[in-house]
């Protein structure tokens, strides 16, 4: 069968768009129109007006002369694919409360925020209680610096800037954020303790799936999390290798 000629002018446009959607999937920070078309290798007038296109409709946000980003409408599309891992770990994150006595969280990035996903909270009369929906600063939590470990440091100074806003007096400056990422690359634990709220303590660990990078964090009272640190990181561990598995298990 033929393809008429305008079928395929339609399939080239889709397929184009798509290129250009890809390749600023690993891009949080955005990229140029030149390193786009560079990239897809395509004019640049012909990415210029198919980003056009793309933002009208909210796929994509022109942030000035510095870049394209994914725009809020695929990132509400994409966040729908989430709903099957927030169900997948529920049992394992029930199971992580119980074992710490402290709030467990599901988290994932959402652009330079970090965003929960999930949560099953303490039952103690002191606790923390974080709400799905509810966004944090990357770089002074331990979710969020899981999840900036799996970038490289220019990819993080692109994301995050120079300059990070203190949220405390405990704050890393992006030195020192930079110096916490190497360790956690090699040790595969983020910690926040007092960086993002005085008072508050958190340990996370991070989750690869065909959906993405997730982190699963253990949240808490500060003096209660630092008396138990070694049993929270063997708790997270076991609902990291138990989820893993699972999700595995599933083909």
């Amino acid at each position: 069968m033929t393809i008429p000629s305008s079928a395929r002018s339609a399939m080239q446009v889709v397929t184009r768009a798509a290129a250009i959607l890809r390749c600023l999937e690993s891009e949080p920070a955005g990229l140029s129109l030149g390193v786009i078309a560079k990239r897809i290798d395509l004019p640049r007038s012909t990415v210029q007006r198919l980003v056009d296109a793309l933002a009208l409709e909210e796929l994509l946000e022109l942030h000035g002369a510095g870049g394209v980003c994914l725009g809020p409408a695929l990132m509400r599309l994409a966040s729908h694919s989430h709903v099957d891992i927030c169900q997948r770990a529920r049992p394992f994150l029930d199971e992580l409360a119980q074992q710490t006595g402290e709030t467990a969280v599901l988290e994932t990035a959402n652009g330079d925020n970090l965003m929960i996903l999930h949560s099953v909270v303490s039952h103690q009369a002191l606790r923390v209680s974080p709400v799905a929906g509810n966004m944090f600063s990357m770089y002074a939590t331990s979710g969020g610096k899981i999840l900036l470990a799996k970038m490289d440091d220019q990819a993080v100074i692109k994301l995050l800037g120079t300059t990070l806003k203190p949220l405390t007096p405990f704050t890393p400056d992006l030195d020192k954020l930079l110096l916490q990422l190497q360790d956690i690359r090699e040790d595969g634990f983020a910690y926040d303790f007092d960086e993002h709220t005085i008072g508050v303590g958190a340990i996370a660990v991070g989750l690869q799936t065909p959906q993405g990078s997730y982190a699963i964090d253990v949240v808490g009272p500060i003096w209660r999390m630092r008396s138990h640190i070694p049993a929270i990181r063997e708790a997270l561990l076991t609902c990291q290798q138990g989820l893993n598995k699972a999700l595995r298990s599933m083909g």
